[in-house]
């Protein structure tokens, strides 16, 4: 089996977005809680705050509101922008899953030594 990553960067290669991240970002969204996140994701709290802020940065809007103390402590909600942006990267991620099929499949039956040329696979 061949596994891939995607990562998104900027032009000076710092990562803005990745699986890891958007997991966290589904998983503030599903627990409304940053800790509670954290906990799902099997990071600490101080790594999830981390890279929640470092993407803010990096993007230059908000994809968290947090609401702090109360009987049941604090809350995180993503905002519309962050919903947006998880979307987004959900749609990204299926769209480059359907594109790179076929030259998976020309990858590894070139590693399996197979003549591709005359594959149905490998026509795109």
């Amino acid at each position: 089996m061949v596994r891939y990553h995607l990562r998104i960067e900027d032009e000076f290669g710092a990562e803005i977005l990745d699986d890891r991240i958007w997991s966290l970002m589904r998983a503030v969204d599903e627990c409304a809680s940053l800790r509670g996140a954290a906990a799902k994701c099997g990071i600490s709290y101080r790594k999830a705050w981390g890279d929640m802020r470092k993407t803010e940065q990096m993007l230059g809007f908000s994809l968290m509101e947090k609401h702090r103390g109360g009987s049941k402590g604090g809350e995180s909600r993503l905002t519309d922008a962050g919903k947006a942006f998880v979307e987004a990267y959900k749609n990204l991620q299926l769209e480059f899953e359907a594109s790179v099929q076929k030259p998976i499949i020309c990858f590894k039956r070139r590693l399996k030594g197979k003549d591709i040329t005359d594959s149905q696979d490998a026509r795109m």
